[in-house]
C-alpha cells in the first residue's frame, strides 16, 4: 500500500468520524438548544403573568390606607421581577443569536464541506483505479 493510500485511508476515516459521530452530536446539541429556548420563552410567558398580578396587587394594597406599606413592597417586588425578566429576555436573544444561529449555519456549512472534500479523495482514486488498472 503506497502513502498516498495510507493518506487517503486516514483521511476517509477522519471525515467517517466528524460525518458519523460529531457532526450528529453537534446537531443533537443545538435541537436541545432549541428546547431549553422554547422553555424559557415559557417561563417568560408565564413571568409576565406573574409581574401583570404583583402590579394589580400594589395598586389594590397602595389604595387602602392600611396596607400602604405592602403596596410599595409589592411594587418594588414587581420592578426587581421586571428587571430580570428584561435581562433573561436580552440573554435568551444573545443565547438565540450568538450560539445556536451560529452553530447551526457551522453545521451545515460543516456538513456540506465535508461531503464534498469526502467524494473528491474518494472520486480521484475512481478516475486513478479506472486510469491505472486497464493497463495491468
Amino acid at each position: 500500500m503506497s502513502r498516498s493510500d495510507e493518506v487517503n485511508k486516514m483521511t476517509e476515516s477522519v471525515y467517517k468520524g466528524i460525518m458519523d459521530q460529531f457532526n450528529p452530536s453537534l446537531k443533537n446539541f443545538v435541537t436541545m438548544g432549541k428546547h431549553y429556548e422554547k422553555a424559557l420563552t415559557g417561563v417568560t410567558v408565564a413571568a409576565k403573568g406573574y409581574f401583570d398580578a404583583l402590579v394589580k396587587l400594589g395598586e389594590l394594597a397602595s389604595d387602602s390606607q392600611g396596607s400602604k406599606e405592602l403596596g410599595d413592597t409589592l411594587f418594588q417586588m414587581a420592578e426587581v421581577h421586571r428587571q430580570i425578566q428584561v435581562q433573561l429576555e436580552d440573554v435568551l436573544k444573545l443565547f438565540h443569536s450568538e450560539l445556536l444561529t451560529q452553530l447551526e449555519q457551522k453545521l451545515d456549512l460543516d456538513i456540506k464541506y465535508l461531503t464534498v472534500s469526502e467524494r473528491t479523495p474518494v472520486a480521484e482514486a475512481v478516475v486513478m483505479a479506472t486510469v491505472v488498472l486497464p493497463a495491468y
